[in-house]
């Protein structure tokens, strides 16, 4: 776990506990105190774990007595109903932060699944499968983690990461040549991506060579077509973007690009179903 990562994950925490009063537990209180328990957490479905050492850490910061246990490894598929871990300590406080544990690890392991499961259709290492800044305010750097857990690639995680030219930024300007021309008059070292929606656009972008060209909500025969343009003409990666679910991955995964850029890995990734069940008190 990276500086960066426990920063976010400390952040996250400290309005978690603030907001479910974890230390105030009323009904644990006073019927769990002295109480030591077992239990274990499982997946209810199939799907990708995510968040090993995370979890690990929240059982950790809320309670050193909590002794967890693993079974799986992180990033591991998991079949339904196996379990991942076996968790040991106080029981009240093993019930208090249940809810916290679970909702971290069913959000990071449902993007993880989500993401293996476009990884796997373009089944090739050529194109990588991009995250985007589609992300729960607060909770970026965590989404972003479990997009590479799930073996997607994280695109820029703010906009001081890159150059990343959008449609707005053209609109306000006037044109793609404008645009560039403004850019490469005053930018710094890092690389240009531009975001076009026409052949028109594509055309003017083509002459200033950017590092990467977005074709953003293409036809599939445009597709086509700007992939030959740019291919014959530039050294820019292309990268394809818009409404990419599924069924158009799987009719572009073989085109000649080299980046598929998805919102839907964050932004409509399920909380993979997954439990805790007690076994036994002392």
């Amino acid at each position: 776990m990276n500086a960066a990562l426990k920063k976010n994950i400390d952040e996250v925490l400290k309005l978690a506990f603030k907001e479910d009063s974890t230390k105030k537990d009323i009904t644990s209180s006073l019927l769990l105190s002295n109480k030591k328990i077992s239990a274990v957490i499982k997946f209810k479905e199939k799907g990708i774990l995510c968040g090993k050492n995370i979890i690990s850490y929240i059982f950790s910061k809320f309670d050193k007595k909590i002794i967890i246990k693993w079974v799986k490894k992180e990033g591991q598929q998991i079949s339904k109903n196996e379990i991942i871990c076996k968790v040991s300590g106080p029981g009240n406080s093993i019930v208090s932060i249940e809810r916290i544990v679970l909702n971290f690890l069913q959000r990071l392991s449902g993007i993880a699944t989500l993401t293996n499961k476009y990884v796997e259709i373009v089944n090739n290492n050529k194109i990588k499968i991009l995250d985007t800044r589609k992300t729960i305010p607060g909770w970026r750097l965590l989404e972003k983690y479990a997009v590479k857990t799930g073996g997607g690639t994280n695109h820029r995680n703010n906009l001081s990461d890159a150059i990343l030219v959008k449609d707005t930024h053209i609109k306000i300007n006037g044109s793609v040549t404008l645009v560039l021309e403004r850019l490469i008059k005053k930018r710094s070292a890092k690389e240009i991506e531009i975001e076009i929606s026409t052949l028109k656009e594509l055309k003017e972008a083509i002459k200033f060579s950017p590092g990467t060209i977005m074709l953003d909500n293409f036809l599939l025969s445009e597709i086509k077509k700007c992939i030959n343009i740019i291919r014959s003409s530039s050294k820019s990666k292309i990268e394809i973007s818009g409404n990419i679910d599924e069924s158009r991955l799987r009719k572009i995964k073989n085109y000649d690009i080299d980046y598929v850029s998805i919102g839907k890995l964050t932004h409509s990734a399920k909380f993979l179903d997954i439990s805790m069940t007690i076994l036994n008190k002392d």
